[in-house]
């Protein structure tokens, strides 16, 4: 595994009506190196003539894939402990 950062290119859609609130979609469902990412976010840019319509760059944080890790080093040492529950 690479320790690249990875990105999400955000899609940002602003409803003014009856109040102003706004959605978010992340474009490809897929994460993009930054090189690959940021070409992504201006070809969306020159494309896009909606000004309620803004893309953004969000940085994957890759640690909620390492749970489960955590989760069984947690385990060995209750069970280490003599901790039962």
């Amino acid at each position: 595994m690479t320790n690249e950062k990875l990105y999400f290119v955000i899609e940002e859609h602003k409803w003014t009506y009856p109040d102003v609130h706004f959605k978010y979609n992340i474009m490809k469902d897929k994460a993009f190196p930054l090189a690959d990412a940021t070409k992504m976010l201006l070809a969306y840019e020159q494309l896009n003539d909606n000004e309620d319509v803004k893309y953004h760059l969000q940085e994957v944080d890759l640690i909620l894939g390492d749970s489960k890790k955590i989760g069984k080093e947690e385990k060995t040492k209750e069970e280490e402990n003599g901790i039962s529950f």
